[in-house]
């Protein structure tokens, strides 16, 4: 895994969405990795291996595609999430962020790199199929958030 950190980030891209809901609301269903299958539909099933915390491994599987397993790579709890998944030569890290706006609500970023021994053109594919789903995810994650607080 530190052998993918270090070398050159090859492809990333940001994905935003500000919301007026508080970021411990949305920390709230973030956190809760195996409740992301609830409003992530990019995800089939997944299970996490342990608490939520750095070196935590979990099984995730998008529809119709084999099941992958991510590392939870960085955690500040509140804040910010990052999983680390390994796969075919590549690392490709994706950095869940949650930024309190200073008039009140919160700008959710999901931060997607591809890093790894492959020319630039592959990893930029593979970046923008691993990310293609994640205006959806973002605009399902504050509707589940908001869905939770209606209820």
């Amino acid at each position: 895994m530190d052998d993918l950190r270090r070398m050159r980030n090859m492809w990333s891209h940001d994905y935003s969405l500000t919301t007026h809901v508080d970021s411990q609301a949305l920390w709230n269903v973030l956190s809760d990795v195996e409740g992301w299958v609830q409003w992530n539909d990019g995800i089939e099933s997944i299970e996490l291996d342990g608490p939520l915390a750095v070196g935590t491994t979990f099984r995730m599987t998008p529809p119709g595609e084999d099941t992958i397993t991510s590392t939870i790579a960085d955690l500040q709890p509140g804040r910010s999430l990052t999983d680390l998944t390994e796969l075919n030569g590549l690392g490709i890290t994706v950095e869940h962020r949650l930024d309190p706006e200073p008039e009140g609500g919160t700008t959710v970023t999901y931060r997607v790199q591809v890093n790894g021994a492959v020319p630039d053109e592959v990893a930029e594919e593979v970046g923008t199929a691993v990310s293609a789903d994640f205006p959806d995810v973002l605009t399902n994650l504050v509707a589940a958030v908001q869905a939770r607080r209606d209820r």
